[in-house]
C-alpha cells in the first residue's frame, strides 16, 4: 500500500511538472518576419533606398518598386512611393491568398500575435517593441486591421506605424503586413498656410 501511495505521489509530482514548464513559455517569433521587419523599419529613415529594386509601374500618384528584400514567408513585396512635395514610402508583402476565410483569420491572428510579442533591434543598440489592438477580423465587413506603433517612438520615425491586414478582394482573401508612416494621426491639425487651407 505504502509503495502505490509513492508511485502515485510520483507520478503526480511528474504530471504537475511537465504541465507547469508546458506553460512557462516563452513566446517566440518567426525569425523570418522579425529580421526583416528589423531590415525594413531600419531603412526607413533613408527612404528605403537599400531595398528599393527595379520600377514597377509609375502612376500618376505612386511609383510601385520591386523589394530587394529576401521574405521567404511572403508571397510577394514591394514598395510604394506616394508622389508629394515630400516623397511618402511604404513597404507592404502578401503573407497569404486564400478563398478561405477562416484560413485567411487563422493567418491575420498569428501575424498580429507575432507583432504583439516581437522586439525589433535597431541599429545603435536600440530595441522597441510594437504596441497595439487586434482588429477583429468580420467575413461581413470584407476589411480588418491591426496597427502598431513602436514603443518606446523611435528617434526620428515618431509616426511609423506597421499593419497586420484581412482583405477580401474578390474571389479571394489577403492577409498583408504593411510598413508605413502616417503624416498625421486622425486628431492632429494639419499645418495652417497663408491662405488659411490646412495642409
Amino acid at each position: 500500500m505504502k509503495e502505490n501511495v509513492t508511485k502515485l505521489l510520483f507520478m503526480v509530482l511528474i504530471f504537475a511538472g511537465i504541465s507547469g514548464s508546458a506553460q512557462v513559455r516563452v513566446p517566440v517569433t518567426n525569425n523570418d518576419l522579425r529580421i526583416n521587419l528589423q531590415k525594413i523599419i531600419s531603412d526607413f529613415p533613408h527612404q528605403l533606398s537599400n531595398l528599393k529594386g527595379d520600377t514597377l509601374v509609375d502612376n500618376p500618384q505612386t511609383i510601385e518598386f520591386a523589394s530587394l528584400l529576401d521574405f521567404k514567408s511572403a508571397r510577394e513585396n514591394l514598395i510604394t512611393q506616394y508622389k508629394s512635395s515630400r516623397p511618402i514610402y511604404s513597404w507592404s508583402a502578401t503573407l497569404l491568398i486564400t478563398e478561405e476565410f477562416e484560413e485567411a483569420e487563422a493567418k491575420y491572428k498569428w501575424l498580429y500575435n507575432q507583432l504583439r510579442v516581437m522586439t525589433i533591434n535597431l541599429e545603435g543598440g536600440y530595441s522597441y517593441s510594437l504596441d497595439g489592438k487586434y482588429g477583429e477580423a468580420d467575413e461581413s465587413r470584407k476589411f480588418s486591421t491591426s496597427t502598431f506603433k513602436l514603443t518606446p517612438n523611435a528617434i526620428g520615425m515618431p509616426k511609423l506605424k506597421v499593419e497586420a491586414s484581412i482583405q477580401f478582394e474578390f474571389p479571394e482573401w489577403k492577409v498583408r503586413l504593411i510598413v508605413y508612416e502616417k503624416e498625421r494621426e486622425d486628431d492632429e491639425r494639419g499645418a495652417i498656410y497663408d491662405d488659411g487651407e490646412e495642409q
